[in-house]
């Protein structure tokens, strides 16, 4: 139908490889939750805007005063302070691959191009709240993954993202689809000329949503791709 289509997640390009072959996409991806958008091809960034090197270290300093992990990501791989088999984080870190390098705060000498802390399940959404209140106007903090509260340059999200690639691209923002389902996808659906909301997603998605389609098991962006998409007039 000649319309650009991408991904846009919150993970780095090796995780969304295998996905972008898969599905033959060939376009910028959109990765780290806008921080970083990359060639499908090969990877390589074609616009970046990490977190502030020292607002950084203090949220990695956050996270070692509540015991927790912080995960920090410099182009695609991930550093942390220490790597402890026993945690309730380890699998997670181990299939990233993430290596462990003592002290965060010393380690780091470059902005970084994203953030996370890890927390259980059951807290992380509360611990997004937290550092949402913490880090109001300096630091866009979110979540797209059950672990991970995440954490941006204040100006960056997949709405941002989004934005960038219709310049890019020529294309009127009012002419772009986004469909999504957690809380790092409402910027990206707002900003969108039609957002829309699978059917299983997060209510604050569903209630800020132009549109809502079945679920991902049932469908759910093949349906919006065939009304917003397939059904065009050419």
């Amino acid at each position: 139908a000649g319309a650009i289509v991408t991904l846009a997640s919150g993970r780095m390009y090796p995780l969304v490889a295998t996905l972008l072959e898969e599905l033959r996409l060939i376009h910028p991806v959109i990765c780290y939750g806008g921080a970083m958008i990359v060639r499908a091809s090969s990877g390589e960034p074609v616009f970046e805007r990490g977190v502030p090197l020292d607002l950084a270290r203090d949220v990695i300093r956050e996270a070692r005063r509540r015991d927790l992990t912080a995960r920090v990501y410099v182009g695609n791989v991930v550093f942390v302070d220490r790597l402890d088999p026993d945690r309730f984080n380890a699998e997670s870190l181990r299939r990233v691959n993430a290596v462990e390098v003592g002290d965060l705060v010393g380690f780091l000498s470059r902005d970084p191009s994203h953030l996370a802390i890890d927390a259980p399940p059951d807290q992380t959404r509360a611990l997004v709240n937290l550092m949402r209140a913490q880090y109001e106007g300096i630091l866009n903090v979110t979540t797209g993954h059950p672990l991970l509260t995440e954490f941006s340059h204040r100006d960056v999200h997949k709405g941002s993202a989004l934005v960038w690639l219709c310049e890019h691209f020529g294309i009127p923002v009012a002419e772009s689809l986004a469909i999504g389902d957690d809380w790092n996808d409402i910027e990206m659906l707002r900003s969108a000329g039609v957002g829309v909301a699978v059917a299983n997603a997060h209510p604050d998605v569903l209630a800020i949503a132009d549109d809502i389609v079945p679920s991902v098991e049932e469908g759910g962006v093949a349906v919006a791709l065939e009304r917003y998409v397939l059904s065009r007039p050419t």
